[in-house]
């Protein structure tokens, strides 16, 4: 038996109800004060209270007409949890209909705090407010928006995490993120497109594009320092927060990445960052490069590698096209070397011939 404070009403009773105790067992409930067993099956669950989320459990015994609520809402959850939905008659409406109540609240409060971020867009300039919402997007909800945007991109595209070109990539990732707060994982595409990219929350997918035009692998590594910094500063969750608006930054600061999913899965291989974001990638990407002792000339061969194949076509490779003004961007990466100077830097090994024969058996999907 279970036993819970409740207010009772009924003939007899005063009008505000009296205060008493209720017993609950098996399959029926016990008012002592009225000497009353009531099976469950006797019992219709109501909705009342002025906010329409408080339970009312109404019975007729002898032709008389009772009620019963819960006497305070920890209460009414403790009886709730006891309460057959099968047997009660209209408990499970009951539930449904408050939990419209209950989402018409949440959405009020999403409203007020939508209102109260576009208040601080006026005070503040946008890039700044954009930054202050993607710090506050929990680690967790940007795992989980990423590998919603990895599972919708499986299924329009090939993407290996096995084999040799994967291990090649993981090698070099995972000692340019041993020190990282994400766990990073890695993909190849079978992509023939000169392209790499990141998810939020850790995700980087390299295209088998980007591996067959890499001269070594000091340039992949170049390259995925560069994208681990777009993870790292979070420039691809800031550039979607962008794009979809203050009402789905809103959801994912209180933790919903399903309901931002679909608005912003469309987004992740085609992004554009700003300049700054780009300088900001390169820049903090040579010195990730040269805290873990790999070569950062690697970065600079892969631009150089990429401008002069491309120098006479109207377009270049995709991972150019979409990062700005290349030429002064390696201008940047040589002048930074020369003011950093890594004596004992190492330049990685790698068995490409190997890596693109293993990718060659993947098939491509359409």
């Amino acid at each position: 038996m279970h036993d819970f404070q409740v207010n009772l009403f009924g003939p007899g009773l005063p009008s505000a109800g009296q205060l008493t105790q209720l017993k609950v067992g098996r399959d029926s409930l016990q008012v002592p004060a009225l000497k009353q067993l009531i099976p469950f099956t006797e019992l219709s669950a109501k909705v009342g209270g002025a906010d329409h989320n408080q339970l009312h459990l109404v019975w007729r015994h002898e032709g008389c007409s009772w009620l019963l609520i819960p006497d305070g809402l920890a209460a009414q959850k403790a009886l709730l949890k006891v309460l057959p939905d099968n047997a009660v008659s209209g408990l499970s409406r009951w539930k449904r209909e408050t939990l419209g109540q209950h989402l018409v609240w949440k959405t009020v409060v999403f409203l007020l705090s939508a209102l109260l971020i576009s208040a601080l867009l006026i005070i503040w300039r946008y890039d700044d407010v954009v930054t202050w919402i993607a710090g506050r997007v929990p680690l967790a909800t940007e795992y989980k928006l990423g590998q919603s945007i990895l599972a919708s991109l499986n299924t329009q595209t090939t993407l290996i995490d096995k084999g040799k070109a994967a291990d090649a990539v993981k090698k070099i990732g995972g000692r340019l993120t041993k020190a990282s707060p994400y766990q990073y994982q890695w993909r190849i595409s079978n992509d023939p497109a000169i392209n790499a990219f990141a998810l939020p929350g850790g995700i980087v997918i390299v295209n088998k594009g980007l591996l067959e035009k890499s001269g070594s692998a000091n340039e992949l590594a170049g390259v995925l320092a560069h994208e681990i910094q777009h993870v790292e500063q979070r420039h691809a969750l800031k550039n979607m927060i962008t794009s979809s608006g203050i009402a789905a930054a809103v959801m994912l600061i209180l933790g919903d990445a399903n309901a931002v999913m679909m608005i912003m899965a469309h987004q992740v291989s085609a992004q554009y960052f700003s300049r700054q974001a780009e300088v900001d990638a390169d820049m903090k990407g040579l010195d990730l490069l040269q805290k873990n002792k790999i070569d950062p000339k690697g970065l600079s061969a892969f631009f150089k590698t990429m401008q002069e194949a491309y120098k006479n076509k109207a377009q270049g490779p995709e991972w150019l096209s979409s990062h700005p003004d290349t030429g002064s961007r390696i201008r940047a990466v040589e002048d930074y070397m020369k003011g950093h100077p890594c004596q004992d830097c190492e330049n990685l090994t790698w068995n490409k011939s190997a890596i693109l024969a293993s990718l060659a058996k993947e098939p491509v999907k359409n």
